[in-house]
Formats: C-alpha cells, sequence, structure tokens
C-alpha cells in the first residue's frame, strides 16, 4: 500500500512538473538535457494530447495521460482509481462523464471527436533546440496537431427517428444528414450495425438487432465523425436462435387472436420465444409443422379440419388446447381455442354432372360428376339412377374420399327397360350437411323378351370367383356375357339356361369388340352391371357386387 502512495505522489509531481515548464515557456526560454522534435503541448487541466483511438482494454503511455488527465478534472467519483496505463472500467466511466460535458456520443471511447475534445484548449510550440541538426527544417513538418482530412464534429446528424418505439428485427429508417452513400455504422445502444447504406445522405434504413431490447440511445458514425444521438424503445424479448449467444430465453404464450372462430379461421399467436423457422402447433391431439416467426413473439397458422400428427380426427365443435414448441425442443403453455362451427369447410357441393342424355337398353353409360369443398373434408358422393323400383335395391355403393378442393368421380349404368330416368347424386359430410344435383336420361329400345338372366348365385363375390348366371334363352357357345364396361365372347352355356362366369381381373369395351382399342380397367370393389345378348336378344340387368 505504501508503494502505491509513493507511485501515485511520484506520478502527480512528475505531472505538475510538466505542467509547470509549460506554463513558463514563454517567459524563460528552457534548456532541458532531454531534446526532441516531437512538438510539445502546453497547457492546463483541460488538455491532453493522444496519438491514438483508445478503448476498453487499452494499455500504454497514452492510457496513463488520459488517466492522469482525467484524475485532474475531479470528476466526481474521481480519484477512487489509480493511474495505471490499463484502459479499464473507471476510465471508461470517467470518458463518458467528459463527453456529456463535451456534447459527445457517451460511448466510454476515445474516438477522433474524443481526442479531439481533448486537444481543444492546447497551443502547440516546438523545442527550439533539435537533437539532430541535420534534422529537415521547421517548414517540412507537419504542424501538429492538425489533421488535415479529420472531419469537422457535428458534420453528421440525426434529426428524427421513423419510430420511437420498435420490436427486435424490424426495420428503422434514421432521418437527418451527413451519412455516407455505403458505408454508415448504426449504433444500437452497445450494438453496431454495419456496413448501412444511404441512397441520398439524409435518411438511412437499419434493422434493430434480435438481442436488443429496452431504451437505447440510437446514433450514427461514419468517416465524417460521429452523430448526435436520439432514444428508442425496442419492446418484446427476442426470438429463441434468432442470436447465436441467446440459448435461455423463455417460450411462452400471452393470448391468441382470435380466440375462437370457425375450421379454416386464421389464427395468430402472440407470445416469447418463438423460433425464427421450425415452429410446431400443438392444436388438441393434431400438429402443424414448419412455422416461421419473423419477429420471435408472433405467429400464424390455420384452424385445421382434421387432426393429424397422432392418428387422424375430425375436428368438430368444442374447446381445444394450442400450444407451441419452437426449434430448440421448447414447449409453451397452453392457452384454449374454441371451435365455433366447421365454418369455411362447410357442405360439399357438386359443381357439375356429365354424362349422356339418350342411352339405348342395356347399354352402358357414364356420368362424370365433379365435387368441391372448400376445406379437407370426410365426404361421401352416391347415386340412385331411378330405376331400382324395378329391381327392388337402393342407391349404388357411395364413393368415400377426403376431398379437398375440387375432385372429379365417375359412374357406370345401363338401363334395361325404355323410360325417361333421373340420376340423382348426393354429397354429404360426416357433419350431416349434403347438396345433391340431379341428370335426366331417356332410355329406348326394348329387350327381345327371348333371353332372361334371373339371377346370379353368389350375388357377390371377390374377382377370379366363378359364379352361376341362371336363365333362359341362353345359346350354346355364342353367348357374350357384359360386365361393367367390358365382359367375354363366346361363353358357352348349358341346357341353355346356365351359364358359369368368371369375375374378370379388368375390363374394357374391347373385349366386346375381339381388339385391343383401349386400355382396361381394373375391377376393384363396387357394384359392376351384368347381362347377357346373344343372337335371341338381350336380358335384362342384374347388378353384381365385387367385393374386397
Amino acid at each position: 500500500m505504501n508503494k502505491l502512495i509513493v507511485s501515485l505522489i511520484a506520478l502527480s509531481m512528475t505531472f505538475a512538473a510538466g505542467t509547470a515548464s509549460a506554463q513558463s515557456y514563454y517567459s524563460v526560454p528552457s534548456y532541458s538535457t532531454t531534446y526532441s522534435t516531437t512538438p510539445t503541448t502546453y497547457g492546463g487541466t483541460g488538455c491532453v494530447t493522444i496519438s491514438s483511438n483508445l478503448s476498453y482494454g487499452s494499455r500504454g503511455t497514452d492510457v496513463r495521460m488520459l488517466q492522469s488527465f482525467l484524475v485532474n478534472q475531479n470528476y466526481a467519483g474521481g480519484g477512487s482509481w489509480m493511474v495505471t496505463g490499463y484502459f479499464g472500467a473507471a476510465t471508461q466511466a470517467a470518458v463518458r462523464i467528459f463527453q456529456s460535458q463535451r456534447g459527445l456520443a457517451q460511448t466510454g471511447t476515445v474516438d477522433y471527436s474524443t481526442r479531439a475534445a481533448l486537444m481543444a484548449n492546447c497551443t502547440t510550440s516546438y523545442n527550439p533546440f533539435p537533437t539532430y541538426p541535420t534534422y529537415p527544417t521547421y517548414p517540412t513538418y507537419p504542424t501538429y496537431p492538425t489533421y488535415p482530412t479529420y472531419p469537422t464534429y457535428n458534420s453528421v446528424t440525426i434529426s428524427s427517428l421513423s419510430t420511437t418505439s420498435a420490436t427486435a428485427n424490424t426495420s428503422v429508417t434514421i432521418y437527418g444528414s451527413g451519412f455516407d452513400y455505403s458505408n454508415n455504422t448504426v449504433y444500437v445502444g452497445s450494438s453496431p450495425v454495419t456496413n448501412v447504406a444511404s441512397y441520398n445522405g439524409t435518411s438511412l434504413t437499419f434493422i434493430v438487432p434480435s438481442y436488443v431490447s429496452g431504451t437505447v440511445q440510437v446514433y450514427v458514425t461514419n468517416w465524417k465523425g460521429t452523430s448526435n444521438s436520439l432514444s428508442l424503445t425496442v419492446g418484446g424479448q427476442y426470438g429463441c436462435g434468432m442470436y447465436p449467444y441467446n440459448y435461455n430465453c423463455q417460450l411462452s404464450l400471452s393470448y391468441l387472436n382470435p380466440s375462437s372462430g370457425a375450421v379454416g379461421a386464421s389464427v395468430t399467436v402472440t407470445g416469447t420465444g418463438f423460433s425464427t423457422s421450425g415452429n410446431t402447433v400443438r392444436f388438441g391431439n393434431g400438429i402443424i409443422t414448419n412455422l416461421s416467426s419473423f419477429n420471435g413473439t408472433s405467429l400464424t397458422f390455420t384452424v385445421p379440419s382434421y387432426l393429424t400428427g397422432y392418428g387422424s380426427q375430425q375436428v368438430t365443435l368444442g374447446s381445444y388446447n394450442v400450444s407451441v414448441t419452437n426449434a430448440q425442443g421448447q414447449s409453451s403453455n397452453s392457452l384454449p381455442f374454441t371451435v365455433t362451427s366447421i365454418g369455411s369447410a362447410g357442405a360439399p357441393s357438386i359443381t357439375s354432372v356429365s354424362g349422356p342424355t339418350t342411352l339405348a337398353t342395356n347399354s352402358s353409360g357414364t356420368w362424370t360428376v365433379v365435387l368441391n369443398t372448400l376445406g379437407n373434408a370426410y365426404t361421401t358422393l352416391s347415386v340412385r339412377w331411378g330405376d331400382e323400383n324395378l329391381y327392388g335395391y337402393s342407391a349404388s355403393a357411395p364413393q368415400n374420399s377426403y376431398v379437398q378442393g375440387a375432385q372429379t368421380f365417375t359412374f357406370t349404368h345401363a338401363y334395361s327397360q325404355a323410360g325417361t330416368y333421373t340420376v340423382t347424386f348426393t354429397a354429404s359430410n360426416n357433419q350431416g350437411q349434403q347438396n345433391t344435383s340431379t341428370a335426366t336420361v331417356v332410355v329406348s329400345g326394348s329387350s327381345t323378351g327371348q333371353v332372361t338372366l334371373s339371377y346370379i348365385s353368389p350375388s357377390s363375390a371377390r374377382v377370379g370367383t366363378q359364379v352361376v348366371l341362371q336363365g333362359s334363352g341362353f345359346t350354346a357357345s355364342d353367348n357374350v356375357v357384359h360386365f361393367g364396361v367390358g365382359g367375354s365372347r363366346f361363353v358357352q352355356s348349358y341346357g341353355n339356361s346356365v351359364i358359369l362366369y368368371t369375375i374378370p381381373y379388368a375390363v374394357s369395351p374391347c373385349d366386346l369388340l375381339g381388339t385391343s382399342c383401349a386400355p382396361s380397367q381394373q375391377v376393384t370393389p363396387g357394384t359392376y352391371p351384368v347381362y347377357v345378348t346373344n343372337g335371341n336378344g338381350t336380358s335384362q340387368t342384374i347388378y353384381f357386387t365385387v367385393t374386397s
């Protein structure tokens, strides 16, 4: 401790001696035993010359000179630290006090503007006794501390900000003058945003760093100098994973907007800790993946009509818990969302029906139906051909499918008796909502009555199964069995009353022509028309069901 006090006293005496020498220079020339060609700066405690920029962590003679100057200013709290030659926290605090008194940005760093202010009260002269007689004469030596290229302070000025409050990762525009066209640095608090361009020199736009929060000072630096500063309040907690060093942020939900609505509604989740990408929303037992958040505090999802991820389940009326898991695997609290209607999905609609308007008896016709839903819904599409009372059967087996948007279905049917028939297609969802569409077909011609088909045994079976067609008027070997859009020619009969027929794996209209004119259609589970034709005429149609 005693050594430290002695060192401080010695340093103070050295500084005082230098000051006394400077003050007596104009009255009595002083012949020093040490000669130097470096300019000697004279002045009181309001002056010091620093040869380079200094900041936290700097060391050396310039730091000692700076510290001696700052101690002599008698700032509040000064004197509690020593002239050490190391630029530490106490030195940084004293520099900020000096900067505040000079109207400078309080960065705590000795930059060009601060060095100029430190030298503001200095006068410059030169030792009249050069050490080396051959040293170049004074007129060729640059006048120190004049800086011909040093910018004039406040040549960079901020007049206003486009907003006084913002959130992380949003843009803010600075208005002012003296901005460089390509290389400005914007300080948001202590956080620099580098290489910010200004196309007109009077405005520039920067993105608020994701790791800044609270009220901070914003100022601009470039080769012209350092501007004044204005306050900006950065609100909200920044998102997890937005900055490499932010691992401990808290993921939580604040509210949903809206907190209730229909299937298909857009919902914004507000909270903190969302990842820029890779967020997952849990909606009840379902999951909605790969959601992004541009600011870490909000993200948007659409209320699904089906819950997927852990099986599949139709969304119904009621309340569902909503939570978020971010890309780091953190999970939030849950907030309730109430589904008030299946809403935007609604009843499926049949947008078009196309098919034949006239048809011959026992000739197959094909109808095409376009079904549309606004959401992804489980939909049933069935048809009644209008001749069910003739055979005692109901509507054909429905086609069931998850339908999203427009989807096309086809149906095939043959009428065995002439007449005018109304074909009715019905689309419904599992909420009981329905829409229907109809078409009319006129069937002409008649069966000769010489060929009959009484029944098929069994009435349903898998493809590849041999069935018995029981009837009358069959020929020995010239029978044509029609099955769906295809069938088989030259089928043998037994006693002109029995035909053994194997349910085909595929059918094509070419089956009945004996040529290869169209690709075959696979026989899948469903209902198919079956009838027999030969030289005696055409039988009535019986429907056969192919099982899985």
